[in-house]
């Protein structure tokens, strides 16, 4: 709630100063949307009577204006109105284009010329209005006509003012003025600060979008005209319209910026498009001296802006409730008075006292403020979540190392368990196969069958083999292989792997000349010989092929294939899991472990296997780097 009204009082300044003065003035209008008439033919025309601010919305051609200004009583009876102390007429605001002020003396009108397109004639006004002195004053009664014509909203304020009130009014007007252009300034200024230090595409859009606020506030206080006296007033005007439409576009990026994060609807996005290109079609109309039709249609873009803003809001599905709140709150203050400005500059606000509205997107009261204060809560809540964020990862990445720094703490208890119990496993097979070698030396002398000692025999092997393969896994978990990496010639090696085989005419070998391997010896000896073993223990009848070739100067590759019998293909999806074994060869010695070896082996190593199957062949291949 305090949000709400804060904003509230944020979007609803207080009322320019009217500087009503003593004089009674009564104000009426004539269209001239053909601007057909002149000063000698719109007297005889009827007007029609208006009080407060005159708002006609945008309309092309002239508006006449006519004022008939009575004095009171007490100037009334008073002798001739001195004519350095005549009361002075002021008419705002400053962008409208062109104001020709009328005054008869004698038989003849006098024209004065104000308005953006023209340089000020007079000095008499030190503030952003244009004054014209009312010399045929007679002291009692005066009719004076203004000639209206702009290309922006046409709304016309006029007051009558003595010199001693034309001062203070000047003065309290230019110190409001003077402010809304410092805030708006200053708003400018931290912006790029806070973008200095968060590089956000919010704060990079605002920082445009507010620039264009403090050329905007310029513009129509007549600061610009005086920044750059060099330009002409017409191309200052032409310059301010743009930035009108340049200020609206980026509106609409900027409420894009702020909910493109939090994913909403799809027709969000498709209504930014077409909004921008109406701002684009503006710019061009603008361009091309269109600029009524551009800026009634660029008043239409900010009033729907605020609608598909909240919409979007809305449909936003990635947004925090508290975001949310702050959003929909913002955009429906900014909805109702953007609605009450363009429907009063359109004169459709029947009360009287509207100058607390704003006119129109170029009116200098809207200094950013506003927004800027909700962009910069945006920007700091973002900063806030991320620092957040932050914390809570690095929480979480102390709690994993913490799990990891246990976790590798259990493997290594596991690991030294596993070598005591290998060890202490070895000594008492070292002893049983000892005796068993006696009892069969005995069995044999005597003559008695040795059935029962080669099955316990058998069984003793596989218990070696089992702890065996424990061992030497539990060695490639810890063994740096590149640190111990050697140059070995690939005939050599398989010369040793070799001899192990009396079958040689089952094998047929293929090895390229020179070719060798760079690789951890015992590693590369674990890959070679469980794969030949694998060979020999599971192929089928036929050869079983091995080619050792050197690929280029960085790759060796060991190849080697045998038939498998029908029905006898491993699973591939299966084939390097530790205690994996094909149900036909469960009867077979082994415990499924080799493959799971050799995959470890070569990944230690930085080598890959590589496993496909051509008819009824099995091929593995290592491909080694040298």
């Amino acid at each position: 709630m305090k949000c709400l009204i804060f904003l509230i009082l944020l979007f609803a300044q207080l009322p320019v100063h009217a500087g009503g003065g003593r004089y009674r003035v009564y104000t009426a209008y004539l269209r001239d949307d053909a601007a057909v008439h002149t000063i000698e033919s719109v007297s005889s025309q009827q007007f029609t009577p208006y009080e407060g601010i005159l708002r006609l919305g945008f309309t092309k051609g002239n508006t006449w204006v006519q004022l008939q200004i009575e004095a009171p009583e007490s100037i009334a009876e008073s002798a001739q109105v001195d004519p350095e102390l005549s009361p002075v007429l002021r008419v705002g605001p400053y962008f409208l284009d062109h104001v020709g002020f009328y005054e008869k003396q004698g038989e003849d009108w006098k024209l004065e010329h104000g308005g953006d397109r023209y340089v000020k004639q007079t000095r008499n006004c030190p503030d952003d209005l244009y004054c014209f002195k009312l010399m045929a004053f007679d002291g009692a009664s005066s009719t004076v006509y203004l000639k209206i014509q702009t290309s922006s909203v046409r709304l016309v304020q006029t007051m009558v003012l003595d010199a001693d009130e034309l001062i203070s009014s000047a003065v309290d007007r230019i110190e409001r003025m003077t402010v809304s252009l410092t805030l708006a300034m200053a708003l400018l200024v931290l912006s790029w600060v806070f973008l200095f230090f968060e590089r956000s595409v919010l704060l990079h859009v605002f920082c445009w979008f507010q620039a264009t606020v403090v050329i905007s506030i310029a513009a129509t206080t007549g600061v610009l005209a005086q920044w750059a006296s060099g330009i002409s007033p017409e191309m200052l005007n032409h310059l301010g319209n743009l930035n009108q439409v340049i200020r609206v576009a980026l509106m609409v990026v900027l409420g894009w910026s702020v909910l493109r994060s939090c994913n909403p609807s799809p027709l969000y996005g498709q209504a930014v498009v077409v909004m921008l290109i109406v701002c684009g079609m503006n710019f061009l109309a603008v361009m091309t001296e269109h600029a009524v039709w551009a800026l009634q249609a660029n008043a239409i873009v900010l009033w729907l802006n605020t609608w598909v803003l909240i919409l979007g809001t809305l449909s936003a599905r990635d947004i925090s409730a508290q975001l949310k709140k702050i959003l929909l709150i913002s955009f429906s203050v900014f909805f109702f008075f953007v609605s009450l400005g363009l429907y009063a500059s359109l004169g459709l606000v029947w009360w009287r006292e509207q100058s607390g509205l704003f006119q129109s997107i170029a009116d200098w009261r809207l200094n950013g403020v506003p927004i800027g204060l909700v962009v910069f809560w945006i920007v700091a809540n973002e900063i806030a979540h991320r620092k957040i964020q932050k914390v809570k990862e690095l929480q979480d990445l102390q709690m994993q190392a913490a799990q990891s720094k246990a976790h590798e703490e259990k493997l290594t208890e596991r690991r030294e368990l596993i070598d005591m119990l290998t060890h202490e496993l070895k000594t008492p097979l070292g002893t049983i196969k000892f005796a068993l070698a006696s009892l069969k030396r005995t069995a044999k002398s005597q003559g008695e069958s040795q059935d029962r000692i080669q099955h316990i025999d058998a069984s003793v092997n596989r218990m070696d083999a089992m702890i065996e393969h424990v061992a030497l896994s539990n060695k490639i978990e810890r063994h740096d292989a590149h640190a111990s990496a050697e140059t070995i010639s690939a005939q050599e090696l398989m010369n040793v792997v070799m001899q192990e085989y009396r079958d040689a005419d089952r094998f047929e070998l293929s090895i390229q000349d020179g070719t060798f391997f760079h690789a951890d010896p015992h590693f590369l000896a674990l890959i070679v010989e469980n794969l030949v073993g694998n060979a020999v223990k599971y192929a089928a009848d036929g050869k079983i092929k091995i080619v050792i070739a050197q690929e280029s100067a960085t790759m060796t590759c060991f190849q080697i294939s045998n038939p498998v019998a029908q029905g006898s293909l491993p699973d591939e999806n299966r084939l390097f899991e530790r205690y994996y074994r094909h149900p036909n060869f469960q009867n077979h010695p082994g415990m499924g472990i080799g493959l799971s070896l050799v995959h470890s082996a070569a990944e230690k190593m930085g080598a890959s296997v590589h496993y496909q199957k051509i008819d009824h062949n099995v091929i593995f291949e290592v491909r080694m780097p040298c």
